[in-house]
């Protein structure tokens, strides 16, 4: 199994993202922080290459509440993000919003939940095909826990309809699966429940597409996100 992920650390992307919630609910509007702005006055020695905010790429958005249990103890306050790879701050406008306002899970954050919230930013990258049903030389096992996200896509043994689910890179070591334990969860996150092991066994008829990704993920707590929000307003 992977090792724990250690603690991450912020970056423009994770203020830009907690940023447009806060601007959707405050209650007196000021002139708006461009992402620009904030790279330049917030994170000047962050690296990144000519063109990155503007680049189509595929994105998480996960907000977090912490529990009344201590300081490090943050609860799924919504997650969600896209594979259609919209342009980069684009997708972090749009997601930041989606997220916090509109899983269906939970109810939409509300500005009294500010204080304890942090937001995470997952910026996915390296998309492989590990295993295709019409090359089956793939290998469904060809992944590295703690690095890599997994998107399986499978046939409904009794129906024939196609199903799929995905999980982040980090979800595994968080749950602490392995990679059969992994292949079982997306099966049932899919809305799959029969057989699961009978289906992994005959994965080479059943198993439609397993594709790996990373991610580079960033995060930023509200203590945090207030302070600096000071500096530059």
């Amino acid at each position: 199994m992977g090792e724990e992920p250690e603690e991450l650390r912020s970056s423009p992307f994770a203020f830009y993202a907690f940023y447009q919630l806060h601007q959707h609910l405050k209650a007196t509007p000021v002139s708006r922080l461009s992402f620009q702005d904030i790279l330049r006055q917030l994170y000047p020695d962050y690296v990144m290459k000519p063109g990155k905010e503007k680049e189509k790429t595929s994105l998480f958005i996960t907000w977090e509440k912490q529990g009344a249990s201590g300081r490090e103890d943050f609860q799924l306050r919504g997650c969600i993000g896209t594979f259609a790879r919209p342009p980069l701050l684009k997708g972090i406008e749009r997601y930041s919003l989606i997220a916090a306002l509109q899983d269906d899970r939970f109810p939409p954050i509300r500005k009294g939940e500010f204080p304890r919230l942090k937001c995470s930013c997952n910026i996915l990258h390296n998309f492989t095909t590990i295993y295709k049903r019409s090359k089956p030389d793939g290998d469904i096992f060809d992944w590295e826990i703690g690095v890599h996200g997994i998107e399986l896509k499978f046939e409904d043994p009794g129906t024939g309809r196609i199903l799929s689910a995905t999980f982040l890179p980090e979800v595994m070591p968080e749950q602490g699966w392995d990679k059969q334990e992994t292949f079982q969860a997306l099966i049932e996150k899919a809305g799959y429940y029969r057989d699961i092991g009978q289906l992994i066994d005959s994965y080479d008829e059943y198993f439609v597409e397993v594709l790996r990704y990373e991610g580079d993920k960033s995060a930023i707590a509200y203590e945090e996100f207030s302070r600096q929000l000071e500096q530059v307003i």
